[in-house]
């Protein structure tokens, strides 16, 4: 019998330290595979040679802490169009690193990209360009978006050159990263932003847009007018306006609707937007 207790006693003991342990041995586990986002990261462009004549853009990255690689956003300087390059090396701050470019391709931006990659639609970058199609003198503002992770698509608002008045396209295309998609301005008309969309769009407000203008509307009369638009919510425009007789600011707001569609004030004749926000409704 006391043989019995003694050997239940043990079992208990050694139980006892395996669940004093377990707790111990998931915190380390969570250590070793808890992600720490790129921060104080800072970029630099050069154009680099290797072989002979054989030049290419070269971006580099370093931060201050997390682990990272590199891509950049480079252009193909014959045609134009841009694209994505990712860097192959993973390092952990602060080391540096870098990406490269296709041959005779220059590097315009250069950002960190997060080592596992993060959830969601990260990581997006966009730029503009100014591409001909069809050669009969047929010019397009292009908008070009690719993000690290998710699915998504892209808008840009496109300014028409000639009347000054600016609008908002989105893309049809819905593709998967890091795929980059277009879309693409009216003939004619720059892409002045761009950005990528979620798919399906964020809830709540999401993907928001703004933008002013100088409106000139007969001879004589010219309005600051501004603008926002969402991909997603209930919002209006909040013009900040400024009145370059008086110097004195004011407020308007815009009237009140749902995305897509674009909320659109206008600041008294003769009256500047300085600055224009989306509020939520």
């Amino acid at each position: 019998m006391v043989a019995k207790r003694w050997f239940l006693a043990l079992v208990a003991a050694v139980l006892g330290l395996a669940a004093l342990a377990a707790p111990a041995s998931a915190a380390v586990q969570v250590a070793q595979v808890a992600q720490v986002a790129p921060a104080g990261c800072t970029t630099s462009i050069q154009w680099v040679q290797q072989g002979n004549n054989y030049f290419y853009g070269l971006g580099n990255l370093q931060c201050t802490s997390g682990r990272y690689r590199a891509k950049a956003v480079c252009i193909n300087n014959q045609t134009g169009a841009g694209y994505v390059n990712y860097g192959t090396q993973v390092v952990t701050a602060p080391a540096t690193a870098t990406v490269l470019c296709n041959t005779g391709n220059s590097a315009q931006a250069v950002y960190a990209v997060t080592d596992p990659l993060d959830a969601g639609v990260p990581g997006c970058v966009s730029w503009v360009e100014w591409v001909n199609q069809g050669g009969n003198n047929l010019f397009y503002g292009r908008g070009q978006a690719q993000c690290d992770t998710g699915r998504y698509r892209v808008k840009a608002l496109c300014k028409n050159e000639q009347t000054g008045d600016y609008y908002i396209l989105y893309g049809t295309q819905v593709v998967t990263a890091p795929a980059a998609v277009s879309v693409t301005c009216n003939t004619g008309n720059t892409a002045q932003i761009v950005q990528a969309v979620a798919d399906p769009a964020a809830a709540g407000l999401a993907g928001c847009m703004t933008w002013s203008a100088w409106i000139v509307q007969g001879s004589t009369l010219y309005y600051g007018r501004g603008s926002a638009q969402c991909d997603s919510g209930r919002y209006q425009a909040r013009l900040a306006c400024h009145n370059l007789q008086t110097g004195q600011d004011y407020v308007v707001y815009a009237p009140v609707v749902t995305a897509p569609a674009t909320s659109t004030g206008t600041c008294l004749s003769g009256n500047s937007a300085t600055a224009v926000t989306t509020v939520a409704a």
